[in-house]
């Protein structure tokens, strides 16, 4: 990284990590700020290959262009952009690919910045790769690695994250709009790309991105009607479970297999309610972004899937704030309910007649 005496003179600068939106968006920010008075001296590089001749070539335009002479003098600069064989792939472990990084961190080391400066953008680059560790000592790096959703982590952070490209984009979230966005798109920042550009085209010339709309075009709509059906199970509505059993057997949802991820949701929110009642889960407050606080005492008998990973912890204080108004020993009847439903639907008969009687008794207990 750049010390305190090296800022704002030229740099060589990697911008890489897995967020590939923000690494793409701020090594165009790079390019612009550190373009050359000459624009003939800003010189731009494709990286974006999938094949190791492609690597080697554009390795070999970017050493060209940092050992060209300046126009009528002047600073170089050279963005070798969307890099791909700095990450895990054949091109990346490919060792011709590797000896030509190695001669063009050579290059690099005898060439000052001040005379001929290099930017790489490489989404998905591998940290563990020699070119990336010694660029660190050679120029500065910035990293963008999305937030680890998955074991629960920085989800008001990127909640945050997710209404701040929203309004970047020329959009407002109403209510519920970004928490559905983080549900669909998870920690994945290109998918959530692609979800604000079909949103800024879909609503235009509105602004507003309602709970509706994020609906209406958002990837994945089945996985969003069966989450919205087993929360409305779990909280008990019968109106809002009838009519989206409905739909879903409509188009072709299996009896089991809807009852199976059912169990899912109802297993987690019967734990949530029973560890909140002993005051060992608490939830944040309604309409804000917090994350729930789990005491360490009950790390221990939280569920874990087949890999070993523990439930995820925003979900276990969904379910649970979803159904806080029934009393623990409801959930635990509907608990019961539900087993006994799952063996009735393997045991032959009607299934659906079967699962619409069996739901409005869990929504019931």
């Amino acid at each position: 990284m750049a010390t305190a005496s090296e800022k704002g003179k030229p740099q060589h600068i990697l911008v890489g990590g897995g967020d590939e939106p923000e690494v793409s968006r701020r090594g165009r920010e790079l390019f612009k700020e550190w373009a050359p008075e000459d624009a003939l001296n800003a010189e731009r590089v494709d990286g974006r290959v999938e094949t190791v001749e492609g690597a080697l070539d554009a390795i070999r335009k970017t050493r060209e262009g940092l050992e060209t002479l300046p126009f009528l003098g002047g600073r170089k600069l050279v963005w070798l952009s969307d890099c791909t064989f700095l990450g895990d792939n054949p091109a990346g472990k490919s060792e011709a690919v590797l000896d030509a990084l190695a001669s063009l961190h050579e290059l690099l080391l005898k060439i000052p910045a001040g005379d001929a400066q290099i930017l790489v953008s490489a989404p998905g680059v591998d940290k563990r790769r020699s070119f990336f560790r010694q660029f660190e000592k050679l120029g500065q790096v910035e990293v963008f690695d999305p937030p680890d959703l998955r074991r629960g982590r920085d989800r008001g952070e990127w909640m945050d994250e997710i209404g701040e490209r929203l309004r970047l984009a020329g959009l407002s979230a109403g209510p519920g709009a970004v928490e559905l966005l983080m549900e669909i798109v998870g920690w994945d920042g290109r998918a959530l790309e692609k979800e604000i550009e079909k949103l800024r085209l879909y609503l235009k010339p509105e602004t507003k991105v309602t709970e509706q709309a994020v609906r209406e075009i958002g990837a994945g709509r089945r996985e969003l009607e069966v989450w919205d059906w087993c929360d409305a199970v779990v909280a008990g509505k019968i109106g809002p479970a009838r009519a989206g059993l409905r739909r879903l057997l409509d188009q072709g949802e299996s009896e089991v297999a809807l009852a199976i991820l059912l169990a899912s949701s109802l297993r987690l929110a019967a734990l949530g309610r029973v560890l909140q009642e002993a005051r060992l889960l608490r939830l944040p407050p309604p309409g804000g972004y917090g994350q729930p606080t789990l005491d360490p005492a009950a790390e221990s008998i939280l569920p874990r899937n087949a890999k070993g990973e523990k439930a995820n912890l925003w979900r276990l204080g969904k379910v649970t704030g979803i159904c806080a108004h029934r009393p623990v020993a409801g959930v635990r009847r509907a608990l019961n309910r539900l087993h006994e439903l799952q063996i009735e639907l393997v045991s032959g008969g009607d299934r659906v007649r079967a699962l619409e009687e069996g739901i409005l008794r869990l929504c019931l207990d």
